[in-house]
């Protein structure tokens, strides 16, 4: 059976929603409900495949792959693809990439962390190259580097993770 690409627009026609946000063409996706009466698009439910995504609101769904360029992520799945900025809310995250951004909270299972900072949620494995944690559970994975905000010295501090110990401890200067 084949899926539709849009299940319901709300505000308008197919034709609208693809010139007032044109980057919906190329995007490949299946069942979304989509609200376009605002001046950004709100991504209700659906399951987006593959495509740019290029600001707008998602609130729900699953991501399968693409490419997530600016927005608010307020809950869903990520199963893959590229993160390069914006705003994670909740939601879980299984593989991929994450350039760059906000992390507000959520469960990061596995991925590439690159940059950006993590302000709280839980970390079950994957790799951290770089950025800011600032609160959360780390469940283990690899951290490379990046600085952690410690409360005492009220500063980022920047840190290693010993394995074998399983903490974090200041990394020597």
């Amino acid at each position: 059976m084949k899926h539709k690409k849009y299940k319901k627009i709300i505000g308008g026609s197919q034709e609208d929603a693809e010139r007032k946000f044109n980057w919906l063409k190329n995007a490949i996706f299946e069942n979304a409900v989509i609200d376009i009466t605002g001046s950004l698009l709100v991504w209700e439910k659906g399951t987006w495949k593959d495509g740019t995504w290029e600001k707008g609101v998602w609130e729900d769904g699953v991501w399968e792959n693409g490419t997530w360029k600016d927005g608010t992520w307020e809950d869903g799945l990520w199963e893959k693809g590229t993160w390069i900025c914006g705003t994670w809310v909740n939601g879980i995250w299984k593989e991929g990439i994450w350039e760059g951004g906000l992390w507000e909270d959520g469960t990061w299972e596995s991925g590439i962390w690159k940059n950006g900072t993590w302000k709280d949620g839980i970390w079950d494995g994957g790799i951290w190259k770089d950025g800011i944690w600032e609160l959360g559970i780390w469940n283990g994975g690899i951290w490379e580097n990046g600085r952690m905000w410690d409360n005492l010295l009220q500063d980022y501090q920047k840190v290693k993770y010993d394995k074998e110990k399983k903490v974090f401890e200041v990394a020597v200067k």
